[in-house]
């Protein structure tokens, strides 16, 4: 098995990735398409943006599992991955609603 602190490090890698991901799959879908776009181009932009949306929120939710399962050993590494998708996270929340 692998030890703590290369999870908790795995774990501190996934955070931002996982929100550039979620920022470009949310992000690539704001705007029209260009009129002379295809349907079919839209629709597989469409896809590709949503699968890339899905990987990042699976990044961040991979990434608070495995600062959750280290914790134990390195606590403080744990809470920053943890604050780093938990304190954005309430901020996006409160501005939407």
């Amino acid at each position: 098995m692998i030890n703590t602190t290369k999870l908790v490090n795995v774990a501190l890698a996934l955070a931002p990735l996982g929100w550039l991901l979620a920022f470009y799959g949310v992000m690539s879908q704001l705007g029209d398409p260009a009129p002379m776009a295809s349907r079919s181009f839209i629709e597989s932009h469409r896809h590709t943006s949503i699968i890339i949306l899905l990987i990042g929120v699976m990044c961040l939710v991979a990434s608070l599992w495995l600062s959750g399962l280290s914790f134990t050993l390195a606590r403080k590494r744990s809470m920053l991955v943890a604050s780093f998708i938990v304190i954005p996270t309430i901020a996006i929340i409160t501005e939407l609603y």
